[in-house]
């Protein structure tokens, strides 16, 4: 018996055949940078022809999230973002206290770095999309680190029923091994499903061989 299929989030994608590589391989969230301080950053005028590309490739029946990662911006930055690219998530990651981007009333992912006390995490309200924990690096992500597989799997069991995905080092030579040990909802990948020194390129290999693992695991 297999174990319950679950989400893959590419992120980080900066070139079109990247996004067709995703389409093709029905990934469920694809991520979009928007943190200058990135290798993989775009501007919003240099998001908006990948995602229109999703949006116009895409079946409208399966047509996978696409999700703006911002570092410290503004609220101003963060709606212009949200509307300019049509996006269906935000996922700030920073200094602000999540409360403040809940607030704004944009459907946005909760991104949880490290390994705090689970005794001082309360789901905010409204309640994220999804909570993503990540490695705690810095620049954010994207550096092939992972984060604490066992605290990952207490925090998925803590913060239930909202659903908790995992990033972090992800590749596909251990993202069998991550679902089996976390259970996550979900798994983000960025380095994971890169070309060998390329950040700004995807692998179509990594991203068929990150699908298959993410829709068939094995049972633990």
């Amino acid at each position: 018996m297999s174990a319950r299929p679950v989400g893959l989030k590419i992120c980080g994608v900066a070139h079109p055949d990247d996004v067709d590589a995703c389409l093709a391989h029905d990934v469920d969230a694809i991520g979009l940078n928007l943190w200058p301080g990135s290798q993989r950053a775009l501007t919003v005028d240099e998001a908006e022809p990948l995602a229109h590309r999703v949006r116009e490739r895409a079946s409208s029946q399966r047509r996978p999230r696409l999700i703006g990662v911002v570092v410290d911006a503004t609220d101003r930055e963060l709606r212009e973002a949200f509307e300019r690219l049509r996006l269906d998530l935000v996922q700030p990651h920073g200094d602000a206290p999540v409360e403040r981007f809940a607030a704004l009333g944009l459907p946005y992912v909760w991104v949880i770095r490290g390994t705090p006390s689970l005794a001082t995490l309360t789901v905010p309200d409204p309640a994220p999309a999804w909570i993503l924990l990540d490695a705690h690096v810095p620049g954010y992500g994207g550096q092939g680190t992972s984060t604490d597989w066992t605290w990952a799997a207490k925090a998925v069991r803590a913060l239930a029923p909202t659903p908790v995905w995992l990033a972090g080092g992800i590749t596909p030579d251990n993202a069998a091994l991550a679902i089996e040990r976390v259970a996550p909802a979900g798994l983000d990948v960025a380095s994971g499903a890169e070309r060998p020194g390329q950040p700004r390129r995807k692998d179509p290999a990594a991203i068929a061989a990150l699908a298959s693992i993410c829709k068939n695991p094995r049972a633990p």
